[in-house]
């Protein structure tokens, strides 16, 4: 694979957030406000920020919501909503049912990563926990596959800000009629607050294309194909199993069968009837469907991804969570000159979307998170599935999100759906190969 090194330029937008003054201990700061370190800046400077510059600032408030979302899903769980990164502010939001317990969770997160500032957080009040949404999340995903639903929902999960269970519904105004005592009366079993949103249609980006026919080591951002002819699939997750440290590459379980054989593309860039192979890259050995992904067995990888005009490294791999910005290698969008979308930001980080909950492309259930482009831009294109989701750290290097799975119908729409590195890593005992 080629090993020219390029800067490219990528965008953000901040997501403004109404914060209430909680205390918190240590002499941290919390309250309306930003903290005097970093200037308030609007969407616009935010996105006009040059990557080094984007990811200084986004650092503290990546560390900050990986510290919290783990207490969130460990020793805080019984008071953890949800949280939010605000770019422009430079703040993080953390929702709790109980603002009381604010310096317990800042304690919890510190436990975590002793190194993190928590003036940066900000407390608000939550309807209900991270963990009672998800399972009604669960729930309403058991009966929209029954059948069971008075209407079509097509993305379920926790609010941004923890305020109910949110569902996205083609007649927001219609929704509370049609889930209330009338029918099934599902607002008042679920035991949560039911937020209604409008919904979007998806389609799975299973047909891709992204740096034509590399040879190995393989890396994220690759073009993948069974037979030559067709779009075929990005490779996403350059790994090593944590047993035997033997390269797996992951990719999009919707893309192939087990016991295919993959390839990657050849002849013509962009040629995908040609109906040639170029190198073996592996055999598709496993799949899950919770997390949209599948391993593949063969030829050795780097961890690094296929960008705009060379690779850049992966060094690291995190959740995505509210208010962050990543981006992704997808091969198709290269090939229709949108090489390295960016300006994605999180707005749902943890989402149920199936057959009949809004990814009709998919044959099963996924859980992942949903991000925008921001202004309407470029998301992702038909061929991009499995494509390495990143973050822009500083340095150049880029930390692994996860795996493309879906997104809004058509060619460059701005929706985009993916399942998240760490848990397709736990589930398959794998590991970031150390190798770029």
């Amino acid at each position: 694979m080629g090993r020219k090194v390029v800067a490219a330029r990528f965008g953000a937008l901040a997501a403004g957030l109404l914060v209430a003054a909680v205390a918190l201990p240590d002499g941290a700061r919390a309250g309306t406000g930003t903290p005097a370190r970093a200037a308030v800046l609007t969407d616009a400077q935010v996105a006009a920020l040059s990557p080094d510059a984007q990811a200084v600032r986004l650092g503290p408030l990546r560390a900050v919501a990986n510290a919290v979302g783990a207490a969130g899903r460990g020793v805080a769980a019984d008071v953890y909503g949800n949280l939010a990164i605000d770019a422009g502010q430079s703040v993080v939001t953390v929702y709790l049912t109980d603002t009381g317990q604010a310096a317990r969770v800042s304690a919890a997160a510190r436990a975590v990563d002793p190194t993190i500032d928590t003036s940066l957080i900000r407390f608000q009040k939550a309807a209900a926990t991270h963990a009672a949404l998800d399972t009604a999340a669960q729930r309403v995903v058991a009966l929209a596959d029954a059948g069971k639903l008075p209407m079509h929902v097509d993305l379920v999960g926790p609010a941004a800000d923890a305020s109910g269970l949110q569902l996205d519904v083609d007649d927001p105004a219609a929704a509370p009629a049609a889930f209330g005592p009338s029918t099934t009366n599902l607002a008042a079993s679920l035991g949560v607050p039911i937020v209604y949103r409008q919904g979007r249609s998806l389609q799975a980006k299973a047909w891709a294309n992204t740096k034509w026919d590399d040879s190995s080591p393989f890396i994220g951002g690759d073009a993948l194909t069974a037979g030559g002819t067709g779009h075929g699939c990005t490779a996403g997750l350059p790994a090593i199993r944590k047993s035997d440290k033997h390269p797996i590459m992951v990719t999009a379980a919707h893309c192939f069968g087990v016991g295919t054989k993959i390839y990657t593309h050849a002849g013509t860039p962009g040629d995908y009837a040609n109906g040639l192979k170029g190198d073996y890259v592996g055999t598709v050995t496993a799949r899950v469907q919770e997390w949209d992904a599948e391993t593949v067995d063969g030829a050795n990888n780097n961890a690094d991804e296929s960008d705009t005009t060379g690779w850049m490294r992966l060094t690291s791999f995190a959740y995505s969570y509210n208010g962050d910005y990543v981006c992704h290698d997808g091969q198709r969008s290269y090939f229709m000159g949108h090489p390295t979308p960016c300006d994605i930001k999180v707005t749902d980080q943890d989402m149920y979307c199936g057959p009949s909950t809004g990814c009709p492309g998919l044959s099963y259930t996924a859980r992942g998170v949903w991000g925008d482009a921001v202004d309407n831009g470029w998301g992702a294109a038909g061929g991009d599935s499995g494509a390495t989701m990143f973050a822009v750290e500083p340095g150049g290097v880029r930390q692994a999100r996860g795996l493309l799975s879906d997104g809004t119908p058509g060619d460059g729409t701005p929706g985009v759906f993916w399942t998240e590195a760490t848990d397709i890593f736990n589930y398959y005992g794998l590991t970031l190969n150390p190798q770029t």
